[in-house]
């Protein structure tokens, strides 16, 4: 199947019907996989500080999944550990690899041979991690909001919004600090007193030292163009027409390495709202 098809399955991913609710044991953590339907698997990789909801939920936040329109596929979507009810280290080191790993052992866990991959944001960089090193697992794979982390023998540092909320995480700091920071520019910034509120509002009840955790281990997601050639299942790159310019830019750029690849604009979605656009799900 290639993987522009699977819009259908993204353009349904809210429903009326409970998905099955699993965990298993991923090399000693417990990671958490919500199923809907029968037929090829495809996998949806969320994004950081998200969870397998953001592909639909019911009206208390349940992970909830929609084949409707999809029929033939079997949908997984996955809590990353760190993540929803999936287990939550918070060494750094339990995190980078050790995330696409998941992927391949709830593939081994489900006794699937290979499925079509979705990933959102930093999702897009654990399909990416998955088909450099296990590239027969892979049917195809859509890189949405993001694309691959391609290693250019330079040494990495945690990225910048993962630094600023990582450090204000580790401290116990008001993660207000946070939302100001990674307000883009051109945008109207809250005040100290507004950030402060949406902060407590996001993270009330997370584990926000596994999200710095996790975040700490994507520059170990870092993939070699050559291996990444390796894996010939189509690919799609797919994101808002607002997204930031970083975001284009590497998208073209990493299309431009693998010299193929489509890639497809949801108009008016940025980094957010492309999440609630009709055309996504």
């Amino acid at each position: 199947m290639k993987p522009f098809l699977l819009l259908v399955l993204l353009a349904s991913l809210a429903t009326t019907i409970r998905a099955a609710d699993e965990t298993f044991d991923s090399n000693g953590v417990k990671i958490r996989y919500v199923m809907e339907g029968k037929g090829e698997a495809v996998v949806l990789i969320h994004g950081w500080m998200s969870d397998s909801s953001m592909w639909g939920k019911d009206k208390y936040g349940e992970t909830k999944l929609n084949t409707k329109g999809a029929e033939g596929l079997h949908c997984i979507a996955i809590d990353c550990r760190g993540h929803g009810k999936s287990d939550k280290p918070h060494d750094a080191e339990k995190y980078g690899p050790e995330m696409a790993e998941d992927i391949v052992r709830l593939l081994d866990h489900l006794k699937i041979d290979k499925a079509h991959l979705v990933g959102y944001s930093s999702g897009a960089f654990l399909a990416a991690k998955v088909a450099a090193t296990h590239p027969k697992r892979v049917r195809s794979i859509i890189y949405a909001g993001q694309a691959p982390i391609i290693s250019d023998g330079k040494k990495r540092t945690d990225a910048a919004e993962v630094e600023a909320f990582a450090s204000a995480a580790e401290a116990g700091k008001d993660l207000g600090a946070y939302i100001l920071s990674v307000t883009p520019a051109g945008k109207e910034k809250p005040t100290e007193k507004q950030a402060s509120s949406l902060a407590y509002y996001l993270f009330l009840g997370k584990d926000v030292k596994a999200f710095a955790a996790a975040g700490r281990g994507f520059k170990h997601l870092e993939v070699n163009i050559d291996d990444l050639k390796k894996c010939e299942a189509p690919i799609l790159f797919l994101h808002g027409s607002e997204e930031s310019e970083d975001v284009k830019n590497h998208v073209k750029a990493v299309q431009k390495l693998l010299e193929r690849g489509e890639i497809k604009l949801i108009e008016g979605g940025d980094h957010i709202t492309t999440l609630i656009k009709p055309e996504f799900g």
